[in-house]
């Protein structure tokens, strides 16, 4: 379940460590084919590690991993995948380009939650404040805390990721524009 952009509520699936972001998280032709759809490519993320993983997933749900998640080359076709699959991330570790390319996807995730994947069973339900870093396990009542998402990158996954938020500030800027020229024209007219 969704509560907010930065809230979630859902089932646990747990994934190892090193998840490659090719091959694992999504097959490569993605990438070359430069597939940008999140429709097309949320029933193709992990089908790599599990073919049936995809289908399984609801909004809400959590995707927890070890160390190294989306290691290798940086393509975001595979957290756009998991942006349409409308879940989060919850990583022991994650390279920085794959961590930026999940920001602007707009995946919510906490990058360094280490021991979580030891302390959570597959299935528990996990319910994540992405804005706090908060994460309680309601199956077992247990609640850990991780450093939050930096409020930069909230308002880029509040936004739905880097393409909708820069849609929007052109939008915010040609209305400004417009306001401008409009109040000059008054100015002109009544001097």
């Amino acid at each position: 379940m969704i509560k907010t952009a930065m809230q979630m509520e859902g089932r646990a699936f747990i994934l190892g460590n090193d998840i490659a972001n090719d091959g694992h998280l999504m097959a490569l032709e993605f990438a070359l084919s430069r597939e940008s759809d999140p429709e097309i490519l949320r029933h193709q993320i992990f089908k790599g590690l599990d073919e049936a993983l995809a289908d399984q997933l609801t909004p809400g749900d959590l995707i927890v991993t070890g160390r190294r998640f989306a290691q290798g080359n940086p393509h975001i076709q595979g957290f756009i995948g998991l942006q349409g699959a409308r879940i989060g991330l919850l990583t022991e570790s994650i390279p920085s380009s794959s961590y930026r390319l999940a920001i602007n996807a707009g995946v919510p995730l906490l990058p360094s939650c280490p021991g979580l994947r030891a302390q959570t069973t597959q299935g528990d339900i996990l319910r994540v404040d992405f804005e706090t870093g908060s994460v309680l396990n309601v199956t077992s009542g247990e609640e850990l805390n991780f450093a939050p998402i930096p409020v930069h990158a909230r308002a880029i996954i509040m936004a739905g990721g880097w393409p909708p938020m820069f849609k929007a500030r052109l939008k915010q800027q040609k209305q400004s524009r417009e306001r401008n020229h409009s109040l000059d024209s008054n100015i002109k007219c009544n001097g």
